[in-house]
């Protein structure tokens, strides 16, 4: 005859005034991290940061858009799409100035740049806390915070200035299409 062994034998069960304590002091840590997170928030355009770099390659790509509209979409059947434009992104291998770990910068747009080019890039350095998707649709949702963090070896950039080789100074800016997303106040 087998031995019965019993599966809960030496466990715990918590009684209703332990999981209500654990619950409240969830809800502590929970706001508390809130605070701290708020406390922490700054505004998009004070997380944009401009560094110097050597540009050693470029890669340019175009890519076309299209859209199928609600109203002529087709259950079981193919929907129609339209072209709605193209768009170019630029890729950049580049090296740093200064000692950071970037070393790709993604730039939604074209560029005129060349190998060897001294630039300056203006770059979002940022983390977002809450749903970015829903902010504007949903007032019951927390608002999104955002807050510094450090580089990562690829980034962003939403504006290059090229600098002229004799002077060292800027010839040349371009600008991203959500350049002012990050520097509006």
């Amino acid at each position: 005859m087998k031995k019965r062994i019993d599966p809960l034998k030496g466990i715990k069960i918590p009684s209703e005034i332990d999981i209500e304590k654990a619950v409240r002091q969830m809800q502590k840590d929970i706001e508390k991290a809130q605070r701290d997170l708020e406390a922490r928030a700054k505004p998009l355009y004070e997380l944009t940061k401009e560094e110097l770099f050597r540009v050693e390659y470029i890669l340019a790509e175009s890519y076309g858009h299209h859209v199928a509209p609600v109203s002529e979409m087709i259950i079981g059947g193919r929907s129609g799409s339209y072209s709605a434009g193209q768009s170019t992104r630029t890729t950049l291998t580049v090296r740093p100035e200064r000692a950071i770990p970037v070393k790709t910068l993604i730039f939604e747009g074209p560029t005129a740049l060349r190998k060897g080019d001294r630039i300056s890039a203006t770059i979002p350095r940022y983390e977002s806390h809450g749903d970015e998707e829903r902010r504007f649709l949903d007032n019951l949702l927390p608002r999104v915070i955002y807050t510094d963090r450090p580089y990562k070896s690829k980034e962003e950039a939403i504006e290059i200035k090229t600098f002229s080789i004799n002077k060292g100074e800027a010839v040349r800016t371009d600008r991203s299409a959500n350049y002012k997303r990050f520097t509006e106040k």
